[in-house]
């Protein structure tokens, strides 16, 4: 199994971990944290984006040149599409051609899986709350069980999020995650202390 921390330093790693410890030793509600490097593989969307491009381009390369044939522009239209096609799929690109919208579903209906199987399944899940954070889009979701959100008012969770995404933007991703899971910890131990 891949630790999902392998893409932080050792020290970093090691911050991160013992803020866990730390927020699960001061709750009697079950805490998860989990880190991916990204939602979704978002795979279609270079594809998309090459068509689109593509056709654009020869558009308005038939403007340009309306002398040339059919033939040559359906010639042209592909060797663009396939060219674009492998230029978007490139990583740092495709993740950049997704837009927001997309990333944000994406990192919900992962969050909402991870809960079902890292909080449902050893919790009752109703005092459980997960930690979801996806490296890519470098944002966070928190995930919180019936009782935990009853508990807790939702804005305190979205501040939590805000906060920590902006530390993550300002000071590093691993500033912004210990923070995070500090302030999870935090609010968790005050609506259900340790036993």
């Amino acid at each position: 199994m891949v630790d999902p921390l392998h893409l932080f330093s050792a020290g970093e790693r090691e911050r991160i971990r013992h803020a866990i410890d730390e927020a699960r030793r001061g709750t009697s509600a079950h805490f998860s944290f989990v880190s991916v490097p990204a939602s979704d593989h978002y795979a279609w969307f270079p594809v998309v984006w090459a068509a689109i491009v593509a056709l654009v381009l020869t558009g308005v390369l038939a403007f340009v040149r309306p002398h040339w044939s059919i033939a040559l522009g359906f010639a042209a239209n592909a060797v663009l599409f396939v060219v674009l096609s492998f230029i978007f799929d490139w990583w740092p690109i495709r993740v950049r051609l997704v837009p927001r919208h997309f990333k944000r579903i994406a990192l919900s209906n992962a969050a909402h899986r991870a809960y079902a199987a890292h909080v449902l399944v050893h919790s009752t899940g109703t005092r459980g709350v997960l930690l979801f954070v996806s490296l890519a889009e470098r944002h966070l979701e928190i995930v919180a069980g019936h009782d935990a959100h009853a508990a807790v008012p939702e804005q305190s969770w979205n501040d939590i999020v805000r906060a920590s995404t902006s530390t993550m933007r300002a000071r590093g991703r691993a500033e912004g995650l210990v923070a995070a899971i500090q302030a999870c910890g935090s609010t968790l131990a005050k609506a259900f202390p340790a036993r």
